[in-house]
């Protein structure tokens, strides 16, 4: 709803645009494979715990994918895009069905150019998951409008401010649903070559996001997360994200960057320093081949954190300590594609997560194996 309306408001505000628009320019894909997980609860493992519920085994899934993405030029200063994906994954494995999801995904982008080599954007991003259950650790919905401000300088160099507003829902547990504003800034430079015409040999990016989130949920202010005299306040996080990048885009692709996460947090156990390291590659290769390949290692540090013993003691718990994401995962990607023909592509993709180089009594590992076939236009 949101999202509806910043798009009804870039409207209103640039009349103007839907005169004298250029063609719009898109792209269609359907994806459609089959997949073996060998974890798809996603569950740790947490040495000399044994889990009250049985935890599913590896099973083979059905994947589907479809995602589009649309753009226009409005008049000659302004521009709109629009892009959505529906997703979903249905396990063969009785016992792994709980784990079957839908994902829906939308995003909105208007641009206003106010100045020669200054513009102004407004942007809506939708997330939906919808986890079968019973137990949905990654059943959430995120909604996050922004507003941005872009600044050339020279031919190659762009400096972005922005903030914005985000709502997570968490829906199978309302204590671990947060809202609260967001900030970011970026600085982009490319050598050499030309923002608006492309054809840089070498790209660098830095950056950094603060987004204040304030939990519905109370902070945990002990080792036992007992309510003592007085009333314990609400959670409180302030998570910080810096980053850095740099590129090689000529006939093939060569990245490398780091990232430094920091939560700030008022409830024990939450507060963390991560350090994440990434290089990714996309290299073309005979016989119309294309490997592509990421590899992201993650070492995470918790400033207080909650014991173990806590868990094994608590006869409601279920599978242990459950992430929404990968994204705290150490994590290696590889995809080889070939075209077929016009519209067609085949393709094989390999992903492994680990906790690695993360020491402790806590051990994660998931392996995902994947054989599609994709459908594709664009214009």
């Amino acid at each position: 709803m949101r999202l509806t309306f910043s798009l009804v408001a870039l409207t209103l505000l640039c009349p103007h645009f839907w005169v004298h628009a250029d063609p719009a320019r898109y792209d269609l894909r359907v994806e459609l494979g089959t997949e073996y997980d060998s974890n798809p609860d996603r569950s740790e493992q947490i040495a000399n715990y044994a889990p009250p519920i049985p935890q599913t085994g590896p099973s083979p899934l059905a994947r589907l994918v479809a995602a589009g993405n649309w753009a226009s030029a409005l008049g000659q200063s302004g521009g709109l895009s629009l892009s959505g994906a529906v997703a979903g994954k249905r396990f063969f494995d009785q016992t792994a069905r709980g784990d079957d999801v839908l994902i829906a995904q939308a995003g909105a982008n208007g641009t206003l150019r106010v100045a020669r080599r200054t513009t102004l954007g407004l942007a809506g991003s939708y997330y939906d998951a919808f986890q079968r259950g019973p137990v949905d650790p990654r059943d959430f919905r995120s909604l996050t409008p922004a507003l941005r401000i872009e600044q050339g300088f020279a031919q190659a160099a762009q400096f972005t401010l922005g903030g914005g507003y985000r709502w997570f829902t968490f829906k199978s547990d309302d204590n671990f649903s947060f809202a609260g504003p967001t900030a970011f800034v970026t600085a982009r430079q490319m050598f050499p070559g030309n923002l608006e015409r492309g054809g840089a040999d070498w790209e660098w990016t830095a950056g950094a996001s603060l987004e204040w989130r304030g939990f519905e949920g109370l902070a945990c202010i002990n080792e036992t997360c007992t309510a003592e005299t007085s009333a314990p306040p609400r959670r409180l996080d302030r998570f910080w994200v810096s980053h850095v990048e740099l590129a090689r885009t000529t006939t093939f692709l060569l990245g490398a960057g780091a990232a430094l996460h920091i939560n700030q947090s008022n409830s024990r156990g939450e507060g963390l320093l991560r350090g994440v390291f990434h290089l990714r590659a996309v290299v073309p290769l005979p016989w119309a081949l294309s490997l592509s390949s990421r590899a992201d290692l993650a070492a995470t540090h918790y400033w207080t954190s909650l014991p173990l013993a806590q868990v094994a003691q608590d006869p409601n718990a279920g599978a242990p300590l459950v992430s929404i994401e990968d994204e705290n995962r150490s994590t290696l990607r590889i995809e080889l594609a070939r075209p077929l023909a016009q519209g067609f592509e085949i393709g094989a993709r390999y992903v492994i997560y680990s906790s690695f180089p993360s020491r402790g009594s806590v051990d994660y590992r998931r392996q995902t194996a994947l054989l599609y076939l994709a459908v594709f236009e664009e214009r």
